[in-house]
């Protein structure tokens, strides 16, 4: 590689979803998926509300189902 030819910018925010290949490429492009992730702050605040209560749903169940599995051996 010559000194003259610049590398391709592979910096991005923490918030861009990088494409890793090209299928990801390929629904990023053609299939329309978003490339950058949600921000929950900039969601209204009926739909943060939901959010942070199916992620504490989901740990909770994670959490119950191992503690009824640890009991249960």
């Amino acid at each position: 590689m010559n000194k003259n030819e610049e590398l391709p910018n592979t910096e991005t925010s923490a918030s861009t979803v990088v494409s890793f290949n090209d299928a990801t490429e390929h629904y990023q492009k053609v299939m329309g998926v978003p490339s950058q992730r949600a921000d929950l702050k900039s969601l209204p605040k009926a739909l943060r509300w939901f959010s942070y209560f199916f992620y504490t749903v989901i740990v909770l169940g994670a959490l119950l189902f191992l503690i009824s599995w640890f009991i249960h051996r």
